[in-house]
């Protein structure tokens, strides 16, 4: 009898290994992969939308299996909490912002991708000047799925109503706002800037408006492990100057006293909402458009772009975003992860993702998919395009303190705590203590 029952057991377990290498095995041999992602977890993209991509990475990569939860959310909350855990393994794949890059890379915390790159067939299909500033000593950490330069759309029907010239200039773009604001008895304020600390937004509409001032010259200068510092107090005073205009205690103020300290999550339902009539943006905003009828009106028929007014003397720029794809140093699974990689960055999904949220594709081939080419989307992409030439990307560091410090002098400033002249002052010395301390 025992002999009998050994000899069951003995055919189960051969069953079972030769149905396993047969795919009868396949689910339970499965790999568990993670990727956070800011934009599926706000509204940069549609739930559907969402739901698909699900559907989609099941057939594409069938080794294994994406979590679908997908971080925490907000950019600063996600970066936070890949600092403190990414050592755990998880995620094995994150999405993110440039200025995330540098600080991840000194920490040891995401993949160079060189080798795997090269070996890729779809590596040529990348627009050159996405990848360089993902190349942080040499090395690739990033694969850019996503890139645009910093525009300024604007109420194209408010702008006829009143008779108004698209302003050219700061002093244009304020008192142009103003006047909205007055025309339109506040219910449409003429302008919206992000002024929220720890708000990437802020951040990177601060440095739109320095690279103007800094002839496109950029804040930082990476060279070895040295850090050159180019800022002066002069620049940063002529900045600080602009977000004064813009939030001076007139009777029509340029933007709404009420927002002051706000960032992202307030500009961009603001302006589908009609709150604001200009606004520095980039082609993210058209993801919105099927929140309501009144916000794919205002998008589809009332928006037009045009580039950032520019301070007198000054020179023609603005802020170049690169959205890499980054593989964690610490997954336990790196082959797999690649592939996932692989799959967010490919011709079809990339193109997919950006033609649903508005951006501008980092590969040559999806830029060509009749979704770009033969559809309402063309006019908007090309708007944003249009800004790339005269656009700057951020230098390689870690920009988390040096972006606070930025926004702390604004707020010092739109809170009438310190003069411009003082806030700017007190920013160079932040700068020069944070690079001091080694904390760049």
């Amino acid at each position: 009898m025992a002999r009998k029952i050994g000899i069951i057991a003995m055919c189960a377990f051969l069953c079972f290994t030769l149905g396993a290498f047969a795919g009868g095995g396949t689910e339970t041999a499965k790999v568990k992969l993670a990727f956070w992602n800011m934009p599926f977890v706000t509204q940069e993209v549609s739930p559907e939308y969402v739901l698909k991509w699900e559907n989609d990475v099941v057939a594409a990569i069938p080794n294994a299996t994406v979590d679908h939860f997908y971080g925490p959310g907000k950019y600063k909350d996600q970066r936070d909490k890949f600092l403190l855990q990414a050592k755990s393994g998880t995620p094995d794949v994150i999405e993110g912002l440039l200025e995330d890059t540098a600080v991840y890379v000194q920490k040891g915390l995401i993949e160079p991708l060189d080798d795997r790159f090269a070996a890729w067939a779809d590596s040529s299909q990348f627009v050159e000047s996405t990848l360089a500033p993902l190349r942080i000593g040499g090395k690739l950490y990033g694969i850019p799925y996503n890139t645009n330069a910093r525009a300024m759309i604007y109420r194209k029907d408010i702008f006829a109503q009143y008779n108004l010239k698209v302003p050219e200039t700061w002093t244009e773009m304020v008192l142009t706002a103003r006047k909205i604001t007055e025309l339109t008895g506040g219910k449409t304020h003429g302008f919206y800037v992000c002024t929220e600390v720890g708000d990437p937004r802020a951040a990177q509409e601060f440095i739109s408006w320095y690279y103007q001032v800094s002839g496109r010259k950029n804040l930082f200068e990476v060279g070895g492990d040295q850090i050159k510092f180019n800022g002066t107090v002069d620049q940063f005073e002529k900045v600080l100057t602009l977000y004064d205009e813009l939030f001076r205690e007139v009777a029509y103020p340029a933007c709404d006293p009420n927002v002051r300290g706000t960032g992202w999550p307030v500009e961009d339902p603001g302006y589908v909402a009609g709150k604001w009539a200009m606004a520095p943006m980039g082609p993210w905003l058209w993801g919105r458009r099927d929140e309501s009828a009144g916000a794919r009106d205002i998008l589809e028929n009332k928006t037009a772009i045009t580039a950032l007014p520019v301070i007198a003397g000054g020179t023609p720029a603005t802020y170049l975003e690169v959205k890499p794809i980054m593989l964690n140093s610490f997954s336990a699974n790196k082959d797999a992860a690649w592939e996932l990689v692989k799959y967010i960055t490919s011709k079809e999904k990339m193109g997919e993702w950006l033609a649903e949220s508005g951006g501008i594709p980092a590969r040559k081939d999806s830029l060509q998919m009749d979704v770009f080419t033969k559809s309402d989307i063309g006019w908007w992409i090309q708007g944003f395009a249009n800004e790339l030439p005269k656009s700057v990307a951020m230098a390689p560091i870690n920009w988390g303190p040096v972006s606070e410090a930025d926004l702390r002098a604004v707020n010092y400033v739109i809170y009438d705590e310190k003069s411009p002249r003082e806030a700017a002052q007190w920013l160079y010395d932040r700068i020069m203590e944070l690079k001091a301390n080694n904390e760049l």
